[in-house]
């Protein structure tokens, strides 16, 4: 909100909030965020926002987008905005990764569940931010959004949790503009989330 009442006015705002309610690039995006909300399990819940969404969302917005397409162009003072955001997410990361590694050790049922929530989510994310980023990236998109896929599985690799594979975004997004649900992930035994219980 400070950002973009710097950079514009009241009306910069609520043409935003017409896009993301309206706009059908963003519609992805917002259901995602929507679907998030309703799930049950804390655990799954903290891997979609903290881990996955977090962890694809702001190496592509604010690495990739802003301090190097945006500052190649001369929006450096966007850079300079949203600085904070870069150094917030730095700090969170070390902690999602932490806690992800934790669970993880704890039993292999653990390092299962979590190696399916991560997948799974990961594809739905990316296939959710694909669109938006094409804003920015244009016919770059598709490489650039491979290697932050490929950086987030090497994170999540080092937190003790393997997930393969570059997701088919493409595909993926199609699919998810027909689903008005998220994904059933109460794989784990009797819905409870790693640590409790197994």
């Amino acid at each position: 909100t400070r950002v973009g009442l710097l950079l514009g006015s009241v009306e910069v705002l609520d043409d935003a909030k017409k896009s993301w309610v309206e706009d059908d690039t963003w519609q992805g995006l917002r259901r995602l965020v929507e679907d998030s909300m309703v799930v049950q399990d804390p655990f799954e819940l903290f891997v979609v926002q903290n881990v996955v969404l977090d962890g694809l969302l702001y190496p592509l917005v604010y690495e990739t987008i802003i301090d190097d397409v945006l500052s190649a162009q001369g929006g450096t003072s966007v850079a300079m905005l949203t600085q904070f955001m870069t150094d917030w997410f730095a700090e969170t990361k070390k902690w999602a990764d932490a806690t992800v590694k934790i669970a993880a050790a704890e039993s292999p049922e653990n390092k299962a569940i979590l190696a399916k929530w991560i997948g799974e989510w990961r594809d739905l994310a990316a296939a959710a931010l694909l669109p938006v980023a094409r804003i920015a990236l244009g016919d770059r998109t598709d490489e650039l959004m491979g290697e932050v896929v490929q950086q987030f599985n090497a994170r999540m690799t080092n937190a003790g949790v393997a997930v393969q594979g570059k997701p088919d975004v493409e595909r993926i997004y199609c699919a998810a503009n027909q689903r008005r649900h998220p994904p059933d992930h109460r794989g784990h035994r009797s819905g409870q989330a790693p640590g409790r219980g197994e």
